[in-house]
């Protein structure tokens, strides 16, 4: 779906136009566009033809994307600078005419009412007729805001055109040629870049963006052959060899990735952030980080002042699983930058990995006593302490971290933790208040409040009334996946099949690769003991999407159990055990080898089963059904 958005306009004519649109026809066009602002709303993602940033999704322990120096740490972006200064090309001197004005106005409110489709071609056939490179410019621009690759790569070509010498436009057009895997139309573009480099100087630069240039390139073998070509002259400058590297990475040649990052440690020995960057490549293209911590070692005994290659080195040393070597160099950062926020984070994770609670909260608590001086956000370390307070039992302590979660990307999952610890201290109503009382700004917000107090109510054990507050939820958002799936989940739950099974098959009509809504109904099926067939072919649908998902391949075991093959039900439930050591496949399984004969191996799983869930409905029901004593 597009969005309704309007697209952001600096357009002087916009703004003067209905007031003063006699005034305005008698300027020609050139004196009229002299001082519009033609930039877009994201100037960065429109000269690199990059689609809006999406969120990351954190995981809830996450700490802050940053790097030691507290800033936050740098992402991908265009090959070149938008704001810097741009040689936009000869304006052309054209009669604004009562059409031409129709146009322009018509084509902003088009933008602006989200119809950009319509305004991108009505700014190109503009600036066809004109050949005026801002028009091509904003083409562009509103091409890109639409995502449109087919519509934004005419307008960059016209637009390059008519500014020859726009390193912007270039570069813009450049992006676009490699997303649509014209590669031999973008080289020699490159080339030019490069060579331009070369003369005025800023060639480690210019590789960096052509490194990021390359990312976007769809055939990624092709442009690892056409850099080789491009940096046959640089093969000396360390930069080159790190794009190299990063191409080959890209490519799936990690073993050259690993080499041409070695070599550029061998240009530059003494250089921090060619050895930060070789060593990620090389832990990469060696699929071990035994090289990549050798080099960084190495590095931080000849420079051990070197906080950044210090902390790349502390988290290999992590994801190595040499916790106490990490934390060593961890600390060692933290003696030399005390307030710093990403290695106060970095060692509270490192302490609730080695089961030391006590010890990651204290880090978190001078993560949060820092200074209001120190760049950071409180928000990973509030819900972390949360997390701890939870997990300690400490529940009224929990609740409180948790509202000290301000809005960002930690706000949701804290505020539901805190609604759901708040309810199951017997205060239902007053949770539900809490989520209702939240302000949202996007549907995708909407709907995790909703199912959340859904949640709520069935772990109230009020299922009536959560299947008729998601079917009221539905009314207002009929087609959303998420409330369609725990709608579903209701009424399995009050045995309201019919609501269930149509539920389901509407999000499997919206969406056919949603695996999780085919297993939920084959499931149903084969628990009940129903349409056994069918539901057999649902399952198998769902694992043709999801292969190796440990509920999916449980769900077939289950099936075939159903329908009599239990060789058949016991692989299936011992590669989901394998995958997901869960009480409810535990207890699956248990089942089929009881009935298969091998009962102490039955009750060995049944037992796993019980410490996992020691209040286990599911297994008091089967032990109860089969007879079975532990």
């Amino acid at each position: 779906m597009k969005s309704k958005a309007p697209a952001r306009s600096g357009n002087l004519l916009c703004r003067l136009a209905p007031r003063h649109s006699t005034a305005l026809l008698a300027l020609p066009f050139a004196v009229l566009l002299a001082g519009c602002a033609t930039g877009s709303a994201d100037p960065d993602s429109a000269a690199a033809g990059a689609p809006a940033p999406v969120a990351r999704q954190e995981r809830a322990n996450d700490g802050p994307d940053a790097t030691p120096s507290g800033r936050e740490a740098p992402r991908a972006g265009p090959a070149g600078d938008p704001h810097q200064a741009d040689d936009a090309g000869p304006i052309p001197e054209v009669e604004l005419s009562s059409q031409l004005m129709f146009q322009l106005l018509a084509s902003e409110i088009a933008a602006q009412r989200g119809e950009l489709a319509s305004a991108t071609t009505t700014y190109l056939s503009m600036a066809r007729q004109t050949r005026d490179p801002r028009l091509a410019r904003r083409a562009t621009e509103i091409a890109l805001a639409e995502r449109s690759l087919e519509r934004a790569l005419p307008a960059a070509q016209l637009w390059s055109e008519l500014a020859p010498g726009s390193r912007l436009a270039a570069q813009t057009l450049e992006m676009l040629l490699l997303s649509a895997g014209r590669l031999a139309e973008a080289e020699p573009l490159l080339a030019a870049r490069l060579e331009r480099a070369r003369t005025e100087g800023g060639l480690p630069e210019a590789y960096d963006g052509l490194q990021r240039a390359l990312a976007r390139a769809s055939d990624r073998t092709a442009a690892l052959a056409m850099l080789e070509r491009l940096a046959t002259a640089d093969a000396g400058v360390p930069q080159a060899r790190l794009a190299l590297a990063a191409q080959a990475a890209a490519a799936g040649d990690g073993a050259r990735a690993a080499l041409e990052a070695r070599t550029a440690v061998e240009l530059a020995p003494e250089d921090e952030s060619i050895a930060v960057a070789a060593a990620q490549h090389i832990a990469e293209g060696e699929a071990r980080p035994d090289g990549a911590i050798a080099l960084l070692q190495g590095f931080v005994a000849r420079k051990p002042d070197s906080l950044e290659a210090r902390f790349a080195l502390a988290r290999l040393l992590a994801s190595a699983e040499r916790n106490d070597e990490a934390r060593a160099q961890f600390e060692a950062a933290l003696k030399q930058q005390p307030q710093n926020p990403a290695i106060l984070f970095s060692l509270a994770q490192l302490a609730w990995q080695a089961k030391q609670p006590e010890v990651a909260e204290s880090y978190l608590k001078r993560y949060i006593a820092l200074p209001e001086a120190v760049q950071r956000n409180d928000n990973p370390a509030w819900l972390f302490l949360g997390q701890i307070a939870e997990n300690a039992g400490r529940t009224d302590e929990a609740i409180a971290r948790y509202a000290n979660v301000r809005r960002g990307e930690q706000f949701m999952p804290a505020l539901i933790r805190r609604a759901l610890l708040v309810a199951r201290q017997g205060r239902l109503d007053d949770a539900r208040q809490l989520l209702r009382e939240t302000t949202v700004s996007t549907n995708r917000e909407r709907v995790q409040l909703i199912s959340a107090e859904a949640q709520l109510l069935r772990e109230g054990r009020r299922y009536d009334e959560a299947l008729a507050f998601l079917g009221k939820s539905l009314e207002r958002l009929p087609e959303n996946p998420d409330l369609l799936y725990d709608h579903a989940m209701a009424a399995e739950r009050v045995d309201r099949l019919d609501l269930m099974e149509g539920s389901l098959r509407k999000l499997m009509s919206l969406r056919p690769d949603h695996a999780h809504a085919y297993n939920a109904l084959g499931y149903t099926f084969a628990d009940r003991n129903i349409r056994l067939e069918e539901a057999q072919q649902l399952i198998e649908k769902a694992l043709e999407l999801r292969p190796d998902d440990a509920h999916i391949l449980d769900s077939m075991g289950w099936v075939r159990y159903r329908r009599g093959d239990l060789p058949g039900a016991l692989d299936y439930l011992r590669r989901a055990w394998q995958a997901s050591p869960e009480a409810e496949i535990a207890i699956h399984l248990g089942e089929v080898l009881w009935v298969s004969g091998e009962r102490d191996e039955a009750r060995r799983l049944w037992r796993e089963a019980r410490k996992l869930e020691p209040d286990s409905e599911t297994l008091r029901d089967t032990l109860a059904r089969l007879g079975a004593q532990l």
